[in-house]
């Protein structure tokens, strides 16, 4: 029985993985630039993810990779997922952090989508913080095939503990773009 199971999820990540397209992508806001790459992250199947978030009027950083399952289903695409997050905040908190969570993707006519994803990191997840939380959503279009255009809102923020406070870390609309090889 183990066998099978492991011919199965072998046959899972192959196939996965056999179309994966890979893409990177820059974001700015306000006060926050994201550098983001990607492998998978718009077609069905496993997807890897990594970025780095800065807040360029504080310092503070936020550098995660991550792996997840998308499922596609037509226009609507869920995904869930798990991180290892770096968290950065220059309030004595820093740490590693290991969030969970999910996103979803609708697409629309001409090209444009919807899509919006949140993670978080409760106690037991995390070894400098109460919680740790990240959210994103917005608005993408690709007026080309390898070109895609995003407009949205991020947030990251932490929960304090030990007599640390609470404090955002990343917060505000963006704009940003992307390429897809």
């Amino acid at each position: 029985m183990k066998k099978l199971a492991l011919v199965a999820i072998s046959a899972l990540v192959i196939t996965s993985t056999s179309a994966m397209a890979m893409g990177v992508s820059l974001e700015q806001g306000k006060n926050f630039t994201n550098l983001n790459a990607e492998m998978g992250k718009d077609s069905g199947g496993l997807f890897l993810d990594g970025n780095w978030v800065k807040n360029t009027d504080d310092g503070v950083q936020v550098g995660s990779v991550g792996t997840g399952y998308n499922l596609d289903l037509g226009p609507v695409m869920l995904s869930a997922g798990m991180k290892a997050a770096y968290i950065g905040p220059k309030k004595g908190d820093n740490g590693v952090a290991f969030p969970i969570g999910g996103g979803v993707r609708i697409a629309l006519p001409a090209d444009f989508a919807i899509y919006g994803e949140g993670y978080s990191a409760p106690r037991g997840l995390n070894n400098s913080v109460k919680n740790y939380v990240e959210a994103d959503g917005g608005v993408s279009w690709s007026p080309v095939a390898p070109l895609t255009v995003k407009a949205g809102y991020r947030h990251a923020s932490v929960d304090g503990k030990n007599g640390r406070p609470s404090h955002t870390l990343i917060d505000g609309p963006f704009i940003g773009a992307g390429m897809n090889f």
